[in-house]
């Protein structure tokens, strides 16, 4: 969901449209109270240490502990050496305790800094070595001081006073929570093990099925989650309240029967029945339809009600949106952390310069579902009001590698909330140029590998994947090459213009492009009522006695162009230093 900045785009945006000891290895004190800029982000570069390996699998056990707002147990990494290894390099948070660091219960040697844990290993290995090192460790985590948009744990008490917790980790990365590869390419590719020990009347909602839950003689519960497939490394989520629990099912497209679960707090029961019957299959057959089966349906479509806004979690969205419907008569928040189940969880990117492949194309099916609903008016309102939210200040898809919050964040030069707005307006017209089959055939390819998804059985494998790969797939299903098109709306900031001159008795039209970039955009034109589309070859056109005939430009928007009523960045970022 993204940090603050981010968020508040995001929020004009989308409404209007998402315990042991060993000896050799001393307990330590936390000593680590400021948040270094390391700490709070994610992705970014990998170090040497950390690209040495591959993670297989993760296994959490954690007591958690609502008075202490404290956090308690182990967490094992099961990983795959690439190049020789002596040391395994972790990202984890300085504030926590390290009690002992073990591997087949022998200790370990380890130094620490306040973003990183280096382990020494048993013995160097070799590429295709498989190890696993179990950290135990205890702490009070980071407190997210208003999550989503500043991420951590939430501790906090439902309306009847009863400890209601979650946790939303996207910007500031997986190393809050647990010693971990912090990176996109971080995924475990067989998935979790998560056990979390509550306390009595509580319940812990997580990722994938549950497998078991363990009655302690005090009253506690421990509940053990496992994911049965790669999962998206800051999709993995904690939920914790005295909750109740909707179920059905839903026989997706593939003919998987899906379990549908919502975790709703005690408080909310009645209006949390209306949405769970009401939206839940409506959202599911929509995105089944346009894009493919749902890809976790042998584990669940999971939502858990939190005290924040919400989340993107795989297989367990975090949902705070009080129930609420937009003026578009759904719950935009709902649709929206759904489409990522798709869109981030089973395509995910492997740098986070493309973040615009999670964010954009979750946004651009909310108008998809607008228009279905209420049709083209509302559709076209949604998406001509979110027009004036784009700041065309960074390429929304620039080129290298960069970290979340150099995504998210405008102020650092990042494209911040373009990569939602912007983003699903590239979509929108990139549907335009090439048709609707070719877009929902290059959609369904960028989140399956195939043209019919349909015939994929559960689990339907996870990828990686970044612009250009788009682009690829883009230009194998049409036959032409569309790198202009990529270039100019998401390798650079700045939008086209359209030139119109008369010329005697005809129209020129001509694209106006940065650096004269090449732009073969067609564009659709209305004459005396006509609806013509018109080629703009070598980024120009024609029309033949345009002089004296009723002419409208693009009259419904299918083609992001800069506007004479919209600022240019440099217009707005000259109003804001006024």
């Amino acid at each position: 969901m993204g940090l603050e900045h981010c968020f508040h785009m995001r929020r004009a945006f989308i409404p209007v449209l998402a315990a042991i000891g060993l000896a050799g290895c001393a307990t330590e004190t936390a000593t680590t109270p400021e948040r270094s800029a390391l700490l709070r982000d994610t992705g970014g570069v990998m170090t040497e240490g950390v690209a040495a390996y591959d993670v297989d699998h993760y296994v959490l056990r954690h007591e958690i502990l609502p008075e202490e707002k404290a956090i308690a147990g182990s967490s094992t990494i099961h990983f795959i050496a690439k190049r020789p290894m002596e040391t395994l390099e972790l990202d984890f948070d300085g504030l926590f305790a390290i009690d002992a660091i073990e591997a087949s219960g022998a200790p370990l040697a380890y130094s620490k800094t306040p973003e990183k844990l280096y382990i020494t290993l048993p013995e160097t290995m070799t590429p295709g070595d498989e190890g696993a090192v179990t950290v135990h460790y205890h702490g009070q985590p980071m407190e997210a001081k208003r999550a989503p948009w500043d991420g951590g744990f939430v501790w906090a008490k439902t309306p009847s006073g009863k400890p209601w917790i979650a946790t939303a980790i996207q910007g500031e990365g997986c190393d809050v929570w647990y010693p971990c590869k912090d990176h996109p390419l971080g995924e475990p590719k067989n998935g979790f093990d998560l056990y979390f020990t509550v306390p009595a009347g509580l319940t812990a909602a997580s990722n994938g099925v549950l497998y078991d839950v363990d009655e302690l003689e005090d009253g506690r519960r421990t509940f053990h989650w496992r994911t049965q497939v790669s999962t998206n490394i800051y999709g993995v989520a904690l939920n914790v309240a005295p909750y109740v629990l909707f179920e059905s099912e839903y026989k997706s497209s593939n003919g998987t029967m899906t379990p549908l679960m919502f975790w709703a707090i005690e408080d909310h029961e009645e209006k949390a029945r209306v949405l769970f019957d009401k939206e839940f299959p409506a959202i599911m057959e929509f995105f089944e339809r346009h894009l493919g089966p749902y890809p976790w349906g042998q584990e669940k479509m999971g939502v858990a009600e939190t005290p924040h806004l919400g989340m993107e979690h795989q297989t367990i969205n975090a949902y705070g949106n009080e129930f609420r419907r937009d003026r578009f008569g759904f719950d935009w928040l709902l649709h929206h952390e759904f489409a990522h189940e798709w869109f981030g969880n089973l395509m995910s990117v492997s740098n986070n310069a493309d973040m615009w492949l999670h964010e954009g194309t979750a946004a651009y099916m909310g108008p998809v579902f607008v228009k279905e609903v209420l049709g083209d008016a509302a559709a076209d309102a949604q998406r001509y009001q979110t027009y004036f939210g784009i700041a065309n200040c960074a390429a929304v898809a620039p080129r290298g590698e960069m970290s979340e919050e150099e995504v998210y964040q405008a102020e650092k030069g990042g494209p911040g909330g373009d990569i939602y707005g912007k983003g699903a307006w590239v979509l929108h017209s990139l549907r335009y140029a090439i048709g609707d089959d070719a877009f929902w055939t290059s959609i369904r390819r960028l989140l399956y590998d195939t043209d019919e998804p349909s015939k994929l059985k559960a689990p339907i494998e996870a990828r990686f994947r970044t612009t250009d790969d788009f682009l690829a797939i883009v230009n194998d299903v049409t036959g032409k090459d569309y790198g202009w098109f990529f270039e100019v709306y998401l390798r650079q900031p700045h939008l086209p213009e359209i030139s119109i001159r008369k010329n005697g008795s005809d129209i020129a039209l001509s694209w106006v492009t940065p650096d004269d970039l090449p732009f073969p955009m067609p564009i659709p034109v209305s004459v005396n009522g006509s609806l013509k589309r018109i080629d703009m070859k070598d980024g120009k056109a024609v029309i033949k006695n345009g002089g004296s005939a009723k002419v409208q430009i693009d009259p419904m928007m299918s083609v992001l162009r800069q506007l004479h009523t919209s600022p240019t960045c440099e217009e707005r970022q000259a109003a804001q230093a006024h």
